[in-house]
């Protein structure tokens, strides 16, 4: 269990053999419950820090980031949603973002522990405050599997905003639940889903991608590098049944975006182009998992290659 030390210091185990010490001048809080460890934290680089099962999950300086690339990426590309559902996304920023857009009549957010939306709303005023005070907004305390695999309600835009895979988060990144999430998109719609940092967790995001491929006729990912995640860019997954993630044109997402009003401090209609443009590495990886590439082993091997062995690691 990672924790803040006597010190003042709060380390991160980012995978074996990497660790990342943050400077806590202000420990705010720290409890571990029978869902997740919870620690918010003041830092003079990232300023409030909340981080979730020894990991960071947010940060006030960069939150912008990735809530604005996880919202108005599908939601620009769309560009007809109104029915938004959120699986995970406790500290309600991804939300903020997708209430931006006038055209959304509805966002439904699933959230298993309430706490982690208590934190984010006494801690992170700043990313949320506007969120509760939106009729559009309904929070459902739920485990987001078990909604989508039970719910009627259809939606145009489903973003799966979740902690790395394991303990209560593990269920979002298996084919049942995307099988399900398919099933609860209305035509035309598109799954956005945290595919993790491929550099890092190569096995985790090939198995994200294989089990989008193996559910979505239509499958990719876009990478955007969050400044307080250790490891290079963070993978969002892609997956719809009719809407292409090189769809529509940039004059049309630049007209979108004009259109809406939203100003942004990260998100431009040409980065959203841009970041679907991978390496190679992560593009055999896609597409492996679609069909059009090489056994997924071999590519698995191509983003570890150049990493220094540890000594005990498997070759």
């Amino acid at each position: 269990m990672n924790t803040v030390s006597t010190e003042g210091q709060f380390t991160e185990n980012v995978a074996p053999g990497v660790r990342v010490t943050f400077q806590a001048e202000r420990l705010r809080y720290q409890v571990k419950s029978s869902m997740h460890e919870k620690v918010v934290i003041d830092n003079p680089q990232f300023g409030r820090m909340m981080m979730i099962d020894g990991a960071v999950q947010l940060s006030s300086a960069d939150a912008f980031v990735y809530h604005e690339m996880m919202g108005h990426v599908p939601l620009l590309a769309h560009g007809r949603a109104e029915r938004v559902l959120i699986v995970g996304g406790g500290d309600c920023g991804l939300a903020a973002e997708v209430l931006q857009h006038r055209g959304v009549r509805q966002v439904v957010q699933i959230e298993i522990d309430p706490q982690v939306v208590k934190l984010a709303r006494r801690y992170f005023a700043e990313v949320n405050a506007s969120v509760f005070n939106d009729r559009r907004f309904r929070l459902i305390i739920d485990d987001g599997a078990e909604f989508v695999a039970r719910t009627d309600e259809r939606f145009d835009v489903i973003l799966v905003d979740s902690t790395d895979p394991g303990g209560v988060s593990l269920p979002l990144f298996t084919e049942t639940f995307y099988r399900n999430t398919q099933r609860c998109l209305r035509p035309g719609g598109v799954v956005v889903t945290q595919a993790g940092v491929p550099f890092l967790q190569a096995q985790a995001f090939r198995g994200s991608m294989e089990r989008l491929a193996s559910v979505f006729p239509l499958v990719s990912c876009y990478l955007v590098p969050i400044p307080c995640i250790f490891g290079g860019p963070l993978a969002f997954g892609w997956a719809s049944s009719t809407l292409s993630h090189d769809s529509p044109t940039l004059d049309v997402l630049t007209e979108r975006q004009a259109a809406s009003g939203i100003e942004t401090r990260y998100y431009t209609p040409e980065l959203h182009k841009a970041s679907f443009a991978l390496p190679r590495c992560v593009r055999d990886v896609v597409d492996e998992a679609t069909g059009t590439g090489e056994p997924p082993a071999r590519s698995a091997r191509k983003i570890a290659a150049g990493r220094p062995r540890v000594a005990g690691s498997a070759p």
